[in-house]
């Protein structure tokens, strides 16, 4: 078999196994019996068990940044509701395949291994910058309300992360709808016309002023 595909082969295994028994409890024994190969063919390719969770988890900060693309504005471009829409499509289509990858990053166990729990953190703190990233153009591009946008991405993050931990354990196979429920959730959060309406009317009530002096 070529290096390419017996190394794509043993990363698949242990994917699997990972998931089933969770980083800590899996060794590399478990993952070469798993993928039929000699201990000397594992550490041609990977030094150890870290090494090639590592690499796990660089395959999806790879593929989620392939899949969201920059919003584009321009009179031939698509709306850039229907750009988000695309955007949450291809991610939520690649999470929910990768059960095995989402339950190893959602039920990862810390306090075991600090190095290794600083690399899952530098994972999410990576997607929490892309996220980041995104919310800061659609300011510049005047779709998005002036905010914190680390604390944001943050929360979005955390909203997305338990949305993706209960959706993974079950058979939800209707990827638009979900995709058109967060999209709505994140336009519009859950609030109601009128009480919008009603928030503005008493941020208005509380702004300051302006005094006789400021208007001379």
């Amino acid at each position: 078999m070529e290096r390419h595909a017996r190394r794509a082969q043993v990363l698949r295994h242990a994917k699997r196994i990972f998931a089933r028994k969770g980083y800590h409890r899996t060794n590399v024994a478990d993952i070469i019996a798993r993928a039929r190969i000699a201990r000397g063919t594992f550490y041609l390719y990977f030094q150890n068990k870290k090494d090639l969770f590592e690499e796990l988890l660089e395959q999806v900060v790879t593929e989620l940044t392939r899949r969201i693309e920059r919003l584009r504005v321009g009179p031939t471009e698509p709306d850039p509701v229907q750009q988000l829409r695309a955007n949450l499509n291809r991610v939520l289509s690649y999470v929910l395949a990768e059960r095995e990858l989402a339950d190893i990053l959602l039920n990862h166990s810390t306090g075991f291994d600090r190095e290794l729990d600083g690399k899952i953190q530098d994972f999410y703190d990576r997607i929490a910058a892309m996220i980041k990233r995104s919310l800061d153009l659609g300011i510049e591009m005047n779709l998005v309300r002036q905010s914190d946008t680390q604390v944001v991405a943050y929360c979005i993050l955390g909203g997305i992360k338990e949305a993706i931990a209960v959706l993974s354990r079950g058979r939800q196979k209707n990827i638009s709808a979900l995709v058109e429920e967060i999209l709505d959730f994140g336009l519009r959060g859950v609030a109601r016309p009128e009480l919008l309406d009603a928030v503005r009317a008493s941020d208005s009530a509380l702004s300051p002023q302006p005094s006789f002096l400021d208007r001379n």
